[in-house]
């Protein structure tokens, strides 16, 4: 990670992003949690393939903003992201990609749900 590229990313995400949270579930109670901004997208039919179907998201977060919400990254399959102005729209992590946007310090991770 390039701190000064991760500050980049940080901001935009901040200017752009919505606020969702993110929920690590542990014998049914919530053992972590981190209300953080995000970008959110879903992804369009041409990027369809095995493991992505419709209605999942491309959910982008800054990892120094998981560190500051001290939430335990990265956050893994079985974790949840919910999204929605009241943050009650459920989605279920299905894969997260640490390494395609690690020069920026953000981890690109897809829901469904």
């Amino acid at each position: 990670m390039n701190f000064d590229s991760a500050k980049r990313a940080q901001a935009g995400i901040s200017r752009r992003g919505e606020v969702v949270s993110l929920r690590r579930w542990t014998g049914g109670a919530v053992a972590a949690r981190a209300d953080v901004r995000a970008t959110v997208q879903g992804y369009d039919s041409t990027e369809l393939v095995t493991g992505i179907t419709a209605g999942s998201r491309r959910v982008i977060i800054s990892r120094l903003d998981l560190e500051a919400a001290d939430f335990p990254a990265p956050s893994a399959k079985g974790d949840r992201i919910y999204l929605g102005s009241s943050l009650d729209i459920p989605t279920h992590i299905e894969t997260v990609d640490a390494d395609r946007r690690e020069y920026q310090g953000c981890y690109e991770i897809t829901t469904a749900g």
